[in-house]
């Protein structure tokens, strides 16, 4: 199976990469499915090149996105074009770009863009029109409430302190694996999660946001 957070984090680390179609799926130039295939194999796994296949052979979930809403971190979306690909004749339509959601608030979609020719994040729905649920990923399940320490932790640290941490993102709203290590995407939540609050977006938890926190912990 391939970890979420692995996944998301991968992407994110593609960020400014050249586009290129076909690539080389590494830093010299990378395409929109490319992507997939460079996470996956980075986890051991493989996923096949091309994003109308990924559309009807690799996800155990899909559907039309109507609202930010339906998606996750860790999800597929798509771009879509009425006219189904010859190779295919079913009917589905031409699912002709794809990329990751790896954050839901705020809302970020990383994929590799003929816009700009790079790897970037889209912060708006804009042209995303379906999502898919990878049968690879495994989705985090959600986790027990916990009361919230008063210590400071940042990232690069582990243990108790920060899996509480993790579980209090968890519970108001934030998709992330609870694995005691304060990472990129917990400090990405953190940040995100303070900027919504209105408190300094350093990525710090101290007092303030451990009070922030825990006031949400049963909401």
């Amino acid at each position: 199976m391939v970890s979420v957070e692995k996944l998301i984090s991968d992407f994110e680390d593609c960020l400014g990469w050249p586009y290129a179609s076909p690539g080389s799926n590494d830093e010299r130039g990378i395409d929109c499915s490319g992507m997939f295939v460079r996470a996956f194999r980075l986890q051991g796994e493989s996923i096949y090149h091309g994003s109308n296949t990924i559309w009807r052979k690799h996800l155990a979930d899909k559907g039309r996105i109507s609202s930010i809403s339906d998606l996750q971190p860790g999800m597929a979306v798509f771009k879509w074009k009425e006219e189904t690909p010859a190779k295919f004749d079913d009917g589905e339509g031409d699912f002709c770009h794809i990329g990751l959601v790896t954050s839901v608030t705020p809302l970020r979609i990383v994929h590799a863009s003929t816009q700009g020719m790079q790897v970037r994040s889209d912060s708006k729905l804009g042209k995303w029109q379906f999502w898919g649920v990878l049968a690879a990923a495994s989705m985090p399940e959600a986790a027990p409430e916990t009361k919230q320490p008063q210590c400071v932790i940042r990232r690069g640290d582990r243990g108790s302190d920060v899996k509480a941490l993790q579980k209090a993102l968890r519970s108001v709203g934030y998709d992330l694996e609870i694995d005691g290590i304060f990472g990129r995407i917990t400090e990405f939540c953190v940040k995100s999660y303070q900027g919504t609050r209105g408190l300094e977006r350093d990525g710090i938890v101290g007092p303030l946001t451990w009070a922030m926190l825990g006031g949400e912990e049963h909401e």
